[in-house]
């Protein structure tokens, strides 16, 4: 089937919200959406600068962002009504809960975190998103082929995660992706003039 590119939505009765309500079962995209089309989900989207972005550049994609604050999830919705983005939903609820228990399997191309919690202190280590766990809950919602992929500032949670991924071998790391064309941030932009590192990994499902 052909893939239809997301058109721009004038009418005032577009709604991106997902219902935080739902807790079963697994989202069908093409019911989401009304089209069959690659899903990515951006897990802890934050205030949607980059999700937004990616969503205005890729109409032939569908996007969906998670994100636990109430605050910030409204803001990324209203720059998906703003904007048109009919290609862009929204979700406000844990991600770790909506990976594992609303995707379905081999339903999702793209996961990505960017910038979670690092959760420095090692009591805290607990909270930490990227766990061996989350890790085989995103090789079980990702299509063969499909990616993880991680952005972080924090050297040691990006090592820490790399080991948890790798506690998960049907995860392969994916040289081919690298973010050099990711959208950035004003707090990207930032580290960049701070002279900060990005750690930045992806992993392929080539299960």
């Amino acid at each position: 089937m052909a893939k239809s590119a997301a058109k721009p939505v004038s009418s005032p009765g577009f709604d991106p919200w997902l219902s935080s309500q739902r807790l079963f079962p697994p989202y069908e995209w093409t019911e989401v959406f009304g089209r069959r089309a690659p899903v990515e989900i951006d897990l802890g989207a934050g205030d949607g600068v980059y999700i937004e972005a990616r969503a205005r550049r890729e109409p032939e994609r569908d996007f969906v962002a998670v994100e636990r604050l109430l605050g910030r999830a409204t803001k990324i919705a209203k720059k998906a009504v703003r904007g048109g983005l009919s290609n862009l939903r929204v979700l406000r609820l844990e991600s770790a809960y909506f990976l594992r228990n609303l995707c379905a399997p081999g339903s999702l191309d793209v996961i990505t975190l960017r910038y979670p919690d690092p959760w420095p202190k090692r009591r805290h280590h607990g909270n930490r998103i990227l766990t061996r766990e989350f890790a085989v809950d995103a090789l079980r919602a990702c299509r063969r082929g499909g990616r993880l992929q991680l952005t972080t500032d924090d050297r040691d949670y990006f090592e820490w995660a790399c080991r948890e991924v790798a506690a998960c071998p049907d995860w392969k790391g994916d040289e081919a992706w690298n973010g050099a064309e990711e959208p950035t941030s004003e707090f990207e932009e930032k580290f960049k003039q701070e002279g900060r590192a990005v750690y930045r990994k992806a992993w392929g499902n080539l299960n």
